[in-house]
This record gives C-alpha cells, sequence and structure tokens, in this order.
C-alpha cells in the first residue's frame, strides 16, 4: 500500500503543504481549528502521522480534572461507564483530561456527600450519578461557590447550582414500558414496580409515566406501590418475592427500574412464575442473555456509553471557555431491545 504524504494530506485538507510541515515539526505555530480540520482529514485518510497531529493539540490543551461519582461498581453498568470516560477523555484533543473515579457502595445522602466533597479537593469539575436529597443539595452549592461545577448524568438534580444534565427522556421511557405492558400483560391483573429508591429522579419520572399512560388509556391494569431494590440484585429479589406474595396469581408483569433485573429474574424463576412479563432497563451481557432466552421480554435500555461521551463532550467545552456548557439537558435517546434485536 501507498504511503500517503504530506502533500496528500495538504490537497485533502485544502491547506498548504508548509502547513503540513509546520503542524508535523512543530516550529511555527498553526491556529488550532486548522489542526483540528487537518487531524479530521487525517484520521479519514488513515496519515502515518496522526498521533503527532494529535499531540500538537495536547500540548496547547487545558488541563482538566474531572471527577465521576457513579454507582455501586458491583454493577457492570457503572464500570463499563466508568472505562468510557476515561477512553473518551483520553481520546478528546481539545483538552488534557484525567477522569478521577468513585463509586458509591450504597445510594445514601452521607456517603454521597462526603464522596463530593472528596471529590472537589482534587478536581476541577464533577460529573455524578446519584440521589436527589436536600444534604446533596447543600454540597453541591458549597462545590459551586469553591468554582467545582457539578453536572448530573442519567439522574438530575432539583437544585439550581445543577441545572445540567445528560441523559435520557425517563418520562418518555416510562410511558414506552407501560405501553409494552398494556399490550403483552393481559387485559387485566396487577403490575408490579420495582426501583432503586424513591431518591432517584430519573426513576421516579420513568413511574410517573408508566402510570400515567396506564390512566389515559383506561387500563384494567393495577399498577401495585412501587418496592425499592436498593439498587442491587438481592433487594430486587426481595421485592419480587414481596409482590408474588401480595398479588399472587394476578401478578401479570414487573418492571424493574434501574438496578436488580437479575435478581427480580432469579426470584421469578424461584417461584416458576415464567408468565408474567418482564420489563427493565438494565443492559450487561447477562441481561442480554436473559433478553435472548426469555425470562426478560423488553430492555428499554439508558445509553450509559453515550451519556458518558456527552458528558465529556459537555465539561470539554465548559474548560475550553464555554460557561453555559453545563447548564442545559442533553437528552440521549434511549434504546427498545427485545429477544430479536439484542
Amino acid at each position: 500500500m501507498q504511503r500517503i504524504t504530506n502533500k496528500t494530506l495538504a490537497k485533502a485538507s485544502g491547506v498548504s503543504v508548509s502547513t503540513i510541515d509546520r503542524i508535523m515539526t512543530g516550529r511555527l505555530p498553526v491556529k488550532r481549528a486548522t489542526v483540528e480540520h487537518v487531524l479530521d482529514v487525517a484520521e479519514e485518510i488513515a496519515f502515518h502521522g496522526v498521533g503527532v497531529i494529535r499531540s500538537r493539540l495536547k500540548t496547547e490543551a487545558p488541563h482538566c480534572r474531572i471527577g465521576l461519582l457513579l454507582n455501586a461498581s458491583t454493577r457492570r453498568t457503572f464500570l463499563d461507564m466508568a472505562d468510557r470516560a476515561h477512553a473518551t477523555a483520553e481520546g478528546r484533543h481539545d483538552i488534557r483530561a484525567r477522569v478521577l473515579t468513585r463509586h458509591l457502595p450504597r445510594p445514601e445522602p452521607e456517603a454521597t456527600v462526603a464522596a463530593l466533597l472528596d471529590m472537589a479537593e482534587r478536581c476541577d469539575v464533577i460529573a455524578c450519578h446519584c440521589i436527589d436529597h436536600p444534604q446533596v443539595h447543600a454540597a453541591v452549592r458549597d462545590l459551586c461557590r469553591r468554582g467545582i461545577p457539578v453536572l448530573p448524568v442519567i439522574s438530575g438534580l432539583g437544585c439550581p447550582e445543577a441545572p445540567g444534565l445528560v441523559g435520557s427522556n425517563e418520562r418518555e421511557l416510562g410511558r414506552t414500558a407501560a405501553w409494552f405492558m398494556s399490550r403483552l400483560a393481559g387485559p387485566e391483573g396487577s403490575i408490579g414496580l420495582v426501583n432503586g429508591g424513591a431518591l432517584f429522579r430519573n426513576q421516579g419520572a420513568e413511574e410517573e409515566g408508566f402510570r400515567a399512560y396506564l390512566r389515559q388509556g383506561d387500563s384494567r391494569l393495577t399498577v401495585l406501590p412501587a418496592l425499592s431494590s436498593g439498587e442491587c440484585d438481592i433487594g430486587a429479589a426481595r421485592a419480587v418475592t414481596t409482590l408474588l406474595g401480595k398479588a399472587g396469581s394476578r401478578l401479570r408483569g414487573i418492571f424493574v427500574i434501574g438496578g436488580g433485573l437479575e435478581g427480580a429474574v432469579t426470584a421469578l424463576r424461584d417461584a416458576r412464575r415464567a408468565d408474567i412479563l418482564v420489563v427493565g432497563n438494565e443492559l450487561t451481557s447477562a441481561t442480554r442473555a436473559l433478553l435472548r432466552a426469555g425470562p426478560v421480554h423488553v430492555i428499554l435500555e439508558h445509553p450509559g456509553l453515550e451519556i458518558m461521551d456527552g458528558a465529556v463532550a459537555a465539561i470539554a467545552e465548559w474548560a475550553t471557555g464555554a460557561e453555559d456548557a453545563l447548564t442545559g439537558k442533553r437528552e440521549i435517546p434511549f434504546r427498545i431491545l427485545l429477544s430479536e434485536n439484542c
């Protein structure tokens, strides 16, 4: 295969050969926008010096220490999200980013506040998936006064100091779950809801959308009071066992909001209730296998990896001067997965 030369890259980029030479050698300055454009073209045509061009941008890029606070590392979803954030930040050429990740063992106010304050000592900005609680609001307010902004991911925070969000349309996701329930769970009976806890705003919006859809459609399905999984499989299994005890043979479906989908399926298997429709939104290799095999019928996936991409992009914009980059909502569409397309 013929080697792509500086001249070829110059022609493809619409710049002079001398400009390419300056970028490659670093002898004279070249506008950042020009270098970014040349890098895009170089990547497209597989130019051999892509690494050199990227390093020129890195040299001029601002440093940014990103704190990433996520739920427990025992859930594969959050390990994958952390890995994606590190890789995405490392791959950017507009900032020289370092990501410091912290996983919360339990979604509790005190632990969340302690983690936020600890990360603030080492970070310039924090992206977090955490509960919405007055103690958390107070911590975010303190960080804001110290010049350390907080960007919620997946689930928002109800305080003016953290107005931004990178996540999906949770109310729409809940309505979509109810659409499947209304068509697949039978004309009447009981539906159980298992969530990670009342303090996650996104999960509250999903439940609200779910109930609203069935209510507006005059459904004869009865939605039972939500039970908490504590964002773990053991808690979800316990919640499903409770639902089976309360509703018995009338239980037609379960919507698992947040973590614990594997635990919910385990409880149904132990009870030999393969007749119950299961809808969840946690996608891992294990839950994908359950979807293919049949115990799980629908997964409405939070696109965690793409949410990490969006969060890092927003932080990069903020670090390079866009002060409002962390204030709006960046909506990443959720995915509908069935056994036939997973």
